[in-house]
């Protein structure tokens, strides 16, 4: 069987397309890592582009393995694109609330601290945490949602808000030197 024939026969062949994943997802994986720097991040970009793949073949007007490949990684892109859009999107909607909290402080600044605070590395180290501690923080301290309606909307315990809560908030702690009073500004901050 020809490479193109290979291509015809996937839009019908489990078989022909699980060939065609195998001779193509090293390549695709491989340009997702390049452009986003991440390697689960490009897993998981990998993993949309080939269900893309397999859910839109059958419409794939291609017929030549160059049509395919072309496709593919038109897909990827898109798909890459996407998540870094979402990323930045997510990047100055930090960058808001972080002006939007330092508008809401005390005219004489009276939280201990809070002018020294570097808000970029906070809302940077904020970014590194996974989605869900994102969302619980996020909901705590920037939307002011007890622990009760966090749990409702993230779909876990009260209980077990405030213990992922509480590990998100050590965590955040110890990114920053404990020595140069950050540490003491996160308490103040970030109180619970």
């Amino acid at each position: 069987m020809t490479e193109d024939d290979l291509v015809v026969r996937a839009k019908t062949d489990r078989s022909a397309f699980g060939r065609l994943y195998d001779r193509y997802y090293a390549p695709v994986y491989r340009y997702c890592v390049r452009r986003l720097f991440d390697r689960t991040v490009a897993d998981d970009v990998v993993s949309e582009v080939f269900l893309t793949v397999a859910s839109k073949l059958r419409a794939f007007v291609g017929t030549t393995e160059v049509d395919f490949r072309r496709w593919l990684f038109r897909i990827a892109t898109n798909a890459v694109n996407a998540h870094l859009r979402q990323l930045q999107r997510r990047r100055e909607l930090w960058e808001i609330a972080a002006r939007q909290r330092e508008e809401r402080l005390p005219s004489d600044h009276s939280l201990p601290g809070w002018e020294k605070l570097d808000w970029p590395v906070v809302y940077q180290a904020i970014l590194d945490l996974d989605e869900r501690e994102q969302t619980i923080l996020s909901l705590r301290f920037f939307a002011g949602l007890s622990h009760d309606e966090i749990a409702d909307v993230v779909d876990a315990t009260p209980g077990a808000v405030r213990t992922a809560l509480s590990r998100t908030l050590s965590f955040l702690r110890k990114k920053f030197n404990p020595a140069s009073g950050t540490d003491q500004e996160l308490r103040t901050i970030f109180r619970d």
